[in-house]
């Protein structure tokens, strides 16, 4: 029986031509430092890319929150930052926003999702231990939310609520309010599900604000299920710095939902808030992994590997990529028509992110401008009418 800490930890330091991929010296010499690492520091480690951003998967005894962990996920990036600059990368080190970090990297860039859990052949609940990892590229910390509530909350979308007695206990959502910049504290909500389901909703709404940080069994109080990174990046820069691009952890199987009923809800292709320049709502595309942006509007997309491990924490030598597969390439199509279709109304309205997004890009500055030649407009009486009766 053994404790182990499954850390995700993603961050854009740099791509080819513009926001699309990282280089192969780039990640090179990430995968390089994670190689040494493993049977040291790490128990297992991988490393992916879903667009420009670079993912590293690892597992270890360290805990959540480790600054060894984090430190080194950290010099890794500065690694592949400086392959990026010798390149002349586009974006080199973008998501860095400090010089260094103190303790661990949460809130100074990267994406961080992080659960421990006991790792136990003999458990009743869990004897053997099966996981999703999503990345997401070019959209906001809200872009799971969504595909969380229909999972946890919704039995039109995941029929196991109802056929299984352990996930019909239901689950306590934690919620985290984004738009608390306090720098030693988090907003958060913790809420049970199914009770509470409609409150849940009503924070939803708003992803831009608010999301889903982590889900736990209530079947097994003491199991985390997810893990989200909910962080801002405009809310720790005070300035446009690229999208948030968040990563989940998602543990499947026995009491917690199947992988099946996890990826269902992306056949939506459901809206969020990011695409080029982090301007836009878009739908979201459901992509193979190391997968580049390539096409038009630079649509956000989303990554998901299921994994498994064995009792020690080491990665099965195998994992499947789910949105590889050509089961997706009918809900990639149906995206793109979504995508071009919402892009003909350009500008206007609800196809643009909300204000609270727009505050921290160039339209502000002219709205400000604009706003210093807006005047009065005096009425005046027109062939004596006015006061007449």
């Amino acid at each position: 029986m053994n404790k182990v800490t499954l850390s995700v930890i993603k961050a854009d330091v740099g791509s080819i031509g513009g926001h699309t991929r990282p280089s192969e010296p780039m990640l090179s010499s990430v995968q390089s430092r994670v190689r040494s690492a493993i049977g040291k520091m790490l128990i297992d480690g991988l490393v992916t890319c879903t667009g420009d951003d670079i993912a590293i998967i690892m597992s270890h005894k360290r805990g959540v929150g480790a600054s060894e962990i984090h430190r080194f996920a950290w010099d890794c990036f500065l690694a592949a930052t400086s392959e990026a600059q010798i390149g002349g990368l586009y974006g080199a080190g973008q998501d860095l926003l400090v010089d260094a970090p103190s303790g661990n990297v949460r809130g100074a860039g990267p994406a961080v999702a992080e659960i421990e859990f006991t790792r136990d052949p003999k458990s009743k609940d869990r004897p053997a231990e099966a996981f999703l990892i999503f990345a997401a590229d070019k959209c906001s910390p809200g872009a799971y939310s969504f595909p969380l509530y229909a999972v946890f909350c919704d039995p039109m979308h995941n029929g196991g609520l109802l056929l299984s007695p352990k996930l019909h206990q239901g689950f306590t959502l934690s919620i985290i309010d984004m738009d608390h910049t306090a720098k030693d504290s988090d907003r958060i909500v913790r809420l049970h599900v199914p009770e509470r389901t409609w409150d849940v909703a009503c924070l939803l709404q708003n992803p831009d604000r608010f999301a889903i940080e982590a889900i736990h069994s209530r079947y097994q109080p003491d199991e985390q299920v997810v893990s989200v990174s909910a962080t801002r990046l405009h809310n720790i820069a005070g300035k446009y710095t690229g999208k948030d691009d968040p990563v989940a952890i998602v543990r499947t199987q026995g009491i917690f939902p199947a992988p099946e009923e996890v990826v269902e809800p992306y056949q939506l292709g459901h809206f969020v808030t990011g695409d080029c320049r982090g301007s836009h709502v878009m739908p979201i595309m459901p992509v193979a992994i190391n997968t580049p942006v390539a096409g038009p509007f630079c649509l956000p997309v989303v990554s998901c590997l299921a994994f498994s491990m064995d009792a020690e924490g080491v990665f099965a030598k195998d994992y499947v990529d789910l949105f590889g597969n050509v089961v997706w390439d009918s809900t990639r199509l149906k995206v793109q028509q979504k995508a071009d279709e919402w892009r003909r109304q350009g500008f206007i309205g609800s196809t643009m992110a909300s204000h609270a997004e727009l505050a921290y890009t160039g339209i502000m500055e002219t709205l400000a401008s604009l706003d210093k030649e807006f005047v009065l407009r005096k009425e005046e009486l027109v062939g004596g009418t006015k006061g007449t009766k």
